[in-house]
């Protein structure tokens, strides 16, 4: 019996609360916000983790940080709303710099539990060629939580754990994936993802748009062939899996 037999490969659309969590404030719209946004249009309660606060990427060195972190949230508020976030959780750990793995954890671990998420939603911390440690410790870290989430000798906040009531998270997926398993049509939500990039102006020049447009719409399209939906011209690879896979089992890349 193959893996995907035994553990089959979650439905997304089964879901109906979403947790993405993102080492800065634009990863989720540029690795699944055609996905994200779809699924918030069929009713999904959609809602964005930051672990960082981003301040490296801004490019404008006159701003305080208190003034950069006001435009940062902004900017991502407008993009929320485009995709049609529920709500805006952050972390503010420091951008490009040191965190605690077992302190992330221990939040993200009190965010599933606040809002006992079918799915939850990362960066691929497998990748080959990341260079970028958010990403890798952000993607371990979130991997890490979704199997650990259910013990109650882990705690978090004691209002949150006392609230809690244990739940089975159908699955977690991964984008920026080098083994996807899943290519989501995001054909009919493409506009509404380019437009939420769009707001990110803090970290982004009118050159650097227009390379990231031009990127993420070649992906896009070479992602489309993919794609088994009748008339898909854009979608998003992701890797799909039950938590289950994560821990023990060596061949889930294959899956």
């Amino acid at each position: 019996m193959h893996l995907e037999q035994l553990l089959p490969k979650p439905d997304l659309y089964a879901a109906r609360v979403i947790l993405a969590v993102q080492p800065h404030y634009d990863d989720n719209d540029i690795g699944a916000g055609g996905t994200l946004a779809a699924l918030a249009e069929a009713g999904v309660d959609v809602y964005y983790l930051t672990v960082t606060n981003d301040l490296v990427g801004v490019l404008d060195d006159t701003l305080t940080p208190q003034e950069a972190t006001l435009q940062l949230e902004g900017e991502q508020a407008d993009a929320g709303a485009v995709i049609g976030v529920k709500g805006q959780y952050r972390l503010g750990y420091p951008d490009a710099g040191p965190f605690d793995h077992f302190e992330v954890r221990r939040k993200i671990i009190q965010h599933i539990r606040m809002l006992s998420p079918d799915f939850i939603f990362t960066v691929d911390p497998w990748t080959p060629y990341e260079a970028h440690t958010d990403h890798i410790r952000t993607g371990l870290v979130v991997a890490e939580a979704a199997i650990l989430y259910g013990f109650s000798r882990l705690p978090t906040e004691p209002e949150v754990d006392e609230a809690y009531k244990p739940h089975a998270m159908m699955g977690i997926a991964f984008y920026h994936s080098w083994v996807p398993n899943t290519y989501f049509d995001i054909t009919p939500t493409r506009e509404k993802k380019h437009r939420a990039m769009d707001a990110y102006k803090a970290q982004f020049t009118a050159d650097d748009f227009s390379l990231l447009h031009m990127s993420v719409e070649i992906k896009e399209r070479m992602h489309a062939e993919n794609c088994t939906t009748a008339g898909c011209t854009h979608a998003e690879a992701l890797k799909i899996l039950n938590p289950r896979l994560l821990h023990w089992v060596g061949e889930t890349w294959k899956v």
